[in-house]
């Protein structure tokens, strides 16, 4: 019987087996990471012990704030930390020199310099927001415990320095020798995976089978995916040399993704506006780009090695090269495009392909260059990330963090409060990072619920655990499992402020020291001053302006049609990738917040769509018209047509909308009389400039856009009513 069933239990075990080495691939790198954080956390404590300094705490929480399970984001993030501690225990002296004895003024200017960089951290992105941060924390943690010993201030900064120093170093050293798990080889990933997906967009878009929420569901995913590789790229400079010899590729395959993916989508509105109401352009056009999907259904899904990806350029090149011979049988079967309008037509939406075409070849080429090193020196180049935050939104997540300092500190004052520094330092912490999150809702109750579960534990090990232990190993022991639980929660992106706040608090409130001190009140009366800070800070954040107001929305409906603007006055040179890379942030902006409006939101998006496509659209216009010399007076419409689409998205208005396209229309007639006159290579440069203000005029035209629906209101009303409806 056991002879019968032998085969079937070897199957069953080794499916078994399969599955536990899927598990511990998929949770392995979990462990190690939980590991590496836990050793460095115990070893930058006993070597604070060790050297006797004042506040071992510092180097654990430090520890934490750092690590990442990617070795370049550990190395990065602790260039950025001790540039920012460096920078606030600087300040800190200064306001201790200046006011230590001027209670009023020293914590008022102590505010000042926490709202500056809660500014900082909210306007830039990355380690730069990072840098911010720590600027203001550390010096309001430098200067509340320098402010009552003024003529030791200088020895209390380089020691607070030493411990953030101390534990950047251990937690580098244990990232970078035990088990690294290098980001290079998460820029690889990131980039198969984003080619597979815009594939199977494009393919999917073709086919007219993706439902619109699945259509802009992709577009947040790929405008993530560009802002995540971007990320990633500048972590890793400092990790890899061959991250750092392949950078200007790194930086062109993203610009290209960008460029290739926003030509697509203005090539796919076009044919949904020639397929709804069927016309001669429409029909022609159906079998051209039904050869197109069959093309990338041949075409590799994920190219897995350089000379796949060059399979599919070679692919792309094929299908460029029979596409003027579909296009010539398409005019012989359709004699309707000879008429002007749909020539017209048919002319701007062939651009739009031969233009994603090129793109995409771009693309995969640049792809299947990328393991290849250079032989020789790169010239200098454009391509460069342009972030884009609204000023004004930043000086306002500034203005947020002034207030809750001003009113701790008010309170402190008033009352005498012992613990009114403990509750001070949070409101430092917290502030700077609520002002720098997307999501400022979601960062407050996540990190009000990791201080407060890290505030239990410490009160619970301090009182059950801590006066049973003898000695540094038995305290490390029994740190342990409490430092696992918050190392594993932050290996979850979207829980990583709750894992971070509790594994923090927990070490602030614990405050180990050499020798150990039990004092549970005193953890209870701090811990309690420290939650205040943060919930303090958290009300601010979440009623004074909230994210989710009507301000907050009129100013990113601005700065979404501002891009326009940008487009169309702002210097040639490397304008396509700003603007490109400005567009993709405030849609990824769009996809982190849209739980709190969800409605408004979706408003908003339709507004990025329709931006990136008249945007890049009047770009092309302007590049074309500087490469040729064009007579005055075209020279000066197509200037018109600029200004008048410029003014209508600085402030919509019926008028403006008008004179948009009137500017639009005489400018495609000037063109259509100048075309039959010019050289052949005139006569092509002339033929895109037509495409491209067709584009612009079919885009302000279409009913089914954002800005037909800002224009949707009754006849005569306030062009402020239109604004706040938009």
């Amino acid at each position: 019987m056991s002879a019968v069933n032998r085969p079937a239990l070897q199957g069953h075990f080794s499916a078994l087996w399969r599955e536990a080495l899927a598990g511990a691939r998929e949770e392995g790198w979990r462990w190690i990471f939980v590991a590496k954080s836990v050793a460095a956390a115990l070893a930058a404590l006993w070597l604070s012990m060790r050297f006797q300094l004042d506040q071992p705490r510092l180097a654990m929480i430090t520890v934490f704030i750092v690590m990442r399970p990617q070795t370049g984001m550990v190395l990065t993030k602790s260039l950025y930390r001790i540039g920012g501690t460096l920078t606030g225990v600087l300040v800190s002296l200064l306001l201790v020199g200046l006011f230590a004895q001027e209670p009023v003024l020293f914590l008022t200017g102590l505010a000042v310099w926490v709202g500056i960089c809660t500014a900082g951290a909210a306007f830039y992105r990355d380690f730069k927001s990072y840098g911010f941060v720590l600027a203001g924390y550390s010096a309001t943690l430098a200067a509340l415990q320098a402010a009552p010993q003024p003529q030791a201030a200088f020895s209390l900064s380089v020691t607070r320095l030493s411990e953030v120093t101390l534990g950047i170093l251990c937690a580098a050293v244990m990232s970078d020798l035990i088990f690294p798990r290098r980001l290079s080889d998460q820029i690889i990933r990131n980039v198969q995976k984003r080619y597979a997906d815009f594939i199977a967009y494009v393919r999917v878009s073709l086919s007219g089978t993706a439902t619109r929420s699945e259509q802009e569901a992709m577009h947040f995913k790929l405008a993530g995916d560009v802002i995540a590789l971007e990320s990633i790229r500048n972590a890793a400079i400092l990790e890899d040399p061959e991250v750092r010899s392949r950078d200007l590729k790194l930086r062109k395959l993203n610009s290209e993704f960008m460029a290739a993916s926003t030509t697509f989508y203005s090539f796919h509105q076009i044919l949904n506006r020639l397929t709804k109401n069927p016309t001669p352009a429409g029909e022609a056009l159906t079998g051209i780009y039904d050869s197109l999907g069959e093309t990338l259904e041949l075409a590799e899904a994920s190219p897995r090695s350089a000379e796949a990806a060059r399979l599919t350029a070679r692919r792309i090149a094929a299908f460029r090269a029979l596409l003027s011979r579909k296009v010539a049988a398409a005019r012989r079967n359709s004699p309707e495009l000879s008429e002007v309008q749909n020539a017209v037509d048919f002319e701007t939406a062939l651009e739009l392909l031969h233009r994603f075409l090129r793109e995409l070849h771009a693309y995969a080429r640049t792809y299947a260059k990328l393991p290849e090193k250079e032989s020789e020196p790169q010239p200098p180049d454009d391509i460069t990330f342009a972030t884009h935050t609204d000023p004004l939104a930043a000086l306002l997540a500034g203005a947020k963090a002034f207030v809750s300092m001003l009113l701790i500190s008010a309170f402190w004052i008033a009352t005498a409060w012992p613990y009114g520094a403990s509750a001070l330092s949070f409101v430092a912490v917290t502030s700077s990072l609520f002002g720098s999150a997307p999501d400022q809702y979601r960062s407050v109750r996540h990190m009000t619920m990791g201080h407060g579960s890290g505030y239990v534990a410490a009160l619970f090990f301090m009182c059950f655990v801590m006066p049973r232990l003898d000695g540094f190993m038995l305290l490390a022991a029994a740190l342990m499992p409490f430092l696992m639980v918050g190392s594993y929660i932050i290996t979850y992106p979207q829980w990583i402020a709750v894992g971070t706040g509790y594994v923090v608090f927990f070490c602030a409130m614990l405050a180990p020291a050499n020798p150990m001190v039990l004092n549970p009140m005193g953890t209870v009366n701090e811990g309690t001053a420290a939650l205040l800070g943060t919930a303090i800070a958290g009300l601010v954040f979440m009623t004074l302006v909230p994210a989710t107001g009507a301000w907050h929305k009129r100013r990113m409906a601005s700065q979404i049609r501002r891009q326009v603007v940008t487009a169309c006055f702002a210097p040639l040179p490397g304008l396509v990738n700003r603007f490109e890379g400005s567009t993709s942030e405030l849609l990824h902006k769009l996809d982190a917040t849209k739980h709190l409006d969800p409605n408004g939101n979706e408003r908003l998006v339709t507004w990025v769509f329709m931006v990136k496509e008249i945007g890049r659209a009047v770009i092309h216009l302007r590049e074309d018209a500087d490469s040729i010399e064009l007579p005055r007076q075209l020279s000066a419409q197509l200037q018109e047509s600029i200004k008048s689409t410029a003014h209508l998205f600085a402030r919509l208005s019926l008028r403006n909308r008008d004179q948009a396209l009137d500017g639009v229309t005489n400018a495609i007639d000037a063109l259509q009389r100048e075309g039959g006159l010019a050289s052949p290579r005139e006569g092509e440069i002339l033929r895109r400039l037509l495409t491209s203000l067709h584009l612009i005029r079919t885009a302000l035209l279409d009913d089914e856009t954002a800005l037909a629906a800002a224009f949707g209101a009754p006849a005569g009303q306030a062009t402020e009513d239109i604004v706040n409806a938009a």
